[in-house]
């Protein structure tokens, strides 16, 4: 068990000198411009991802799904400026595609359910039912990552987070609780854990098995593999400042921990 104890262990890069940053993970749709009441999905995040080729832009499950993401930082505004960087330069290249990035958090029933073709992705897509690939499709989340010290420090800052769990739910919910309707339906082990130590972490991923691959890990709020605590039950908002309002309702509980 040791063995495989710090082997678990391994698959999670933690930056001690980060601890206390954010950063955030915004999903967005590919909408056909100009197309019919309520947008057409394009099943263009290939297109889309050549067209900005930036780092900073990444593919999700559904081929109609791409996510930028921010570098960590502790300022608000700093935050704030590269989320507003990433929707310019993501609007430029959406619109020399024909198409725009849309915010919407619950998609409907007709879209495309065709797979970002990732090894890992087409892989989950041949294992799951049908319902749960659906659901994982339809939705978006903007996620958000603490920065965490080691193993210890992750755990410390889950469990000061796991017991605001459905005040986090409300506070981001924009579609009347059908986008986490979805998820639960998607994430079967959605429901976040509170850990007593490391080993505690370890049992809990093999009983759930994702020791393995921390990836397959789909908890609400979840270690994360980059050396994170991050937040997965925010839905998503045009509106940046909501977002950091989020942020900062978050710092609020586990600033004594940071």
């Amino acid at each position: 068990m040791n063995e495989n104890f710090k082997d678990f262990l391994s698959k999670f890069s933690f930056r001690p000198e980060m601890a206390g940053f954010i950063g955030i993970e915004r999903e967005q749709f590919l909408i056909v411009a100009g197309g019919l009441d309520g947008g057409q999905y394009a099943s263009r995040a290939q297109g889309f991802l050549s067209m900005i080729n930036s780092s900073k832009w990444t593919y999700e499950l559904s081929a109609c799904q791409v996510e930028s993401r921010t570098n960590p930082h502790k300022d608000l505004s700093a935050i704030k400026l590269e989320i507003l960087e990433n929707e310019n330069c993501g609007n430029q290249a959406a619109f020399k595609l024909g198409l725009r990035l849309d915010n919407i958090e619950v998609a409907s029933r007709n879209m495309p359910f065709t797979v970002y073709p990732d090894f890992r992705y087409l892989e989950i897509a041949k294992t799951i039912p049908q319902d749960r690939l659906e659901a994982a499709c339809r939705v978006t989340g903007t996620h958000i990552h603490i920065g965490v010290r080691d193993i210890s420090h992750a755990i410390e800052v889950n469990n000061l987070l796991v017991p605001h769990l459905n005040i986090f739910c409300s506070l981001g919910d924009h579609s009347n609780s059908e986008r986490l309707r979805l998820y639960r339906t998607m994430a079967k082990n959605w429901q976040p854990t509170i850990y007593q130590n490391p080993e505690h972490f370890f049992e809990v991923a093999r009983a759930e098995e994702f020791a393995d691959n921390p990836r397959n890990c789909w908890k609400l709020i979840r270690i994360s593999i980059h050396g994170t605590v991050e937040l997965r039950m925010f839905g998503v908002t045009d509106n940046v400042d909501e977002i950091l309002e989020w942020v900062s309702f978050v710092r609020s509980i586990v600033k004594g921990a940071l």
